[in-house]
């Protein structure tokens, strides 16, 4: 089990803007409108407190892995948790209009662009690791909101202060998936090389 905590994410201001804009139904963005965003970005940003937790799981070691894939062929597989803490909702709760009426929707862009920033570095450590046992891995599967529960008992969620109430994460801003590790391509070509010398 690998444990993360407080790792640094670079917020993409623009795409949080974007972001902002269409919750906001804005059509046109003036100057005003961009600097807020980006005052909001900066301010929210040291309130951030990624952390993850994940490990690596044989094929057999459950069930849930089979339940979860129509890929055949994997070999292990991948579960992760994390989150972004709870600081910025405590944050946001002390004053819900720092930033006029955009602070809502710019707390809710800036915690959802840095929660994908943190599913993004989990699955470049994981990759790193399955490139070290000849594999490579699949694209990241959600795990469904039902099966939060089942899978927060193969990692210790409580390490990086995680809890699930009513199927719902606590703190909110935090997210569960998992990877399927499958041979490389460059191993089973040397295998089959292997096969007919």
């Amino acid at each position: 089990m690998r444990k993360i905590k407080n790792f640094k994410v670079n917020l993409r201001i623009k795409e949080i803007s974007r972001v902002v804009k269409k919750l906001n139904n804005i059509s046109e963005v003036s100057v005003e409108f961009e600097e807020v965003v980006k005052h909001g970005c900066q301010a929210y940003s040291k309130f951030l407190r990624p952390s993850a937790v994940y490990d690596t799981f044989s094929k057999d070691y459950s069930v849930l892995f089979k339940e979860n894939t129509t890929l055949s062929k994997f070999v292990a597989c991948s579960v992760f948790f994390v989150t972004v803490g709870d600081n910025l909702e405590e944050e946001y709760k002390l004053d819900a209009n720092a930033f006029g009426e955009y602070t809502s929707t710019i707390v809710f862009a800036v915690a959802m662009d840095a929660l994908e920033q943190s599913k993004n570095f989990i699955q470049r450590l994981i990759s790193n690791e399955a490139k070290d046992e000849s594999c490579e891995i699949s694209s990241r599967e959600e795990i469904n909101k039902n099966m939060y529960g089942k899978f927060s008992k193969m990692l210790p969620v409580e390490k990086i202060n995680v809890d699930i109430v009513s199927g719902e994460f606590r703190p909110k801003y935090s997210a569960c998936g998992l990877f399927y590790w499958m041979p490389s391509k460059k191993k089973q070509k040397n295998q089959l090389k292997k096969s007919y010398i």
